[in-house]
C-alpha cells in the first residue's frame, strides 16, 4: 500500500518569513513600546523584547526616499500605549513628537534587522472606541521654510565637496 502525501506539504514551502517590527518611542514614555505582528508570543529581535499585537503597516513611499511615510493601526489590548500617548502634555507633544522605528528581521537571523527605516516622526495618534490606534508616521520636515531659494553650483561651489 502507498503512503498518502498530502499535495499542501508540497504547496507550503518552509522559506525565510519576515517578522516586521515598530518602535515607538518618547521622552515620557518610561521605555519605548515595541510591537510585532507575526508571533503571538513575545520574541526578543535584536536584543530587544517585542509584544505581539494585531498590526497593519502599509508603507507609503519606497525606502530610499526622503519622504519616507507609513500608516500604521493596531490594537491595543491592554491600553496601556493609549495612556502613555494621551499623558503627554499637549505643549510637549507638539514640540517633541513621538518617534517611530520600522524593522523588519528574519526569521532565521533574529540578532539584526535585515530592513531598518530611517527614524520617523509621529505627529498625531488617533485611538476609536473598539480600541484600536491610527496614526502616521513621516519624514521629519527638514526644510518647513521652503524660500523657494536653489541653491546651486555658481552660488555656493562649497557644495561641490572637495
Amino acid at each position: 500500500m502507498t503512503d498518502y502525501i498530502d499535495p499542501a506539504f508540497f504547496l507550503n514551502s518552509a522559506g525565510v518569513e519576515l517578522i516586521e517590527c515598530i518602535e515607538i518611542n518618547h521622552p515620557s514614555f518610561s521605555a519605548p513600546y515595541r510591537y510585532m505582528c507575526n508571533n503571538t508570543d513575545p520574541m526578543i529581535l535584536g536584543g530587544n523584547t517585542y509584544q505581539y499585537t494585531p498590526l497593519q503597516i502599509d508603507k507609503n513611499n519606497i525606502s530610499n526616499d526622503l519622504e519616507q511615510g507609513m500608516s500604521i493601526s493596531f490594537a491595543d489590548i491592554d491600553d496601556d500605549f493609549s495612556k502613555a500617548v494621551f499623558n503627554i502634555p499637549k505643549t510637549e507633544f507638539s514640540r517633541i513628537r513621538p518617534t517611530f522605528r520600522y524593522f523588519g528581521f528574519r526569521d532565521d537571523q533574529l540578532d539584526e534587522p535585515a530592513i531598518t527605516f530611517q527614524t520617523l516622526e509621529v505627529p498625531k495618534i488617533n485611538k476609536d472606541s473598539s480600541g484600536k490606534v491610527t496614526f502616521e508616521a513621516r519624514a521629519p520636515g527638514l526644510n518647513d521654510v521652503a524660500t523657494g531659494k536653489l541653491y546651486t553650483f555658481e552660488d555656493y561651489p562649497l557644495l561641490r565637496g572637495s
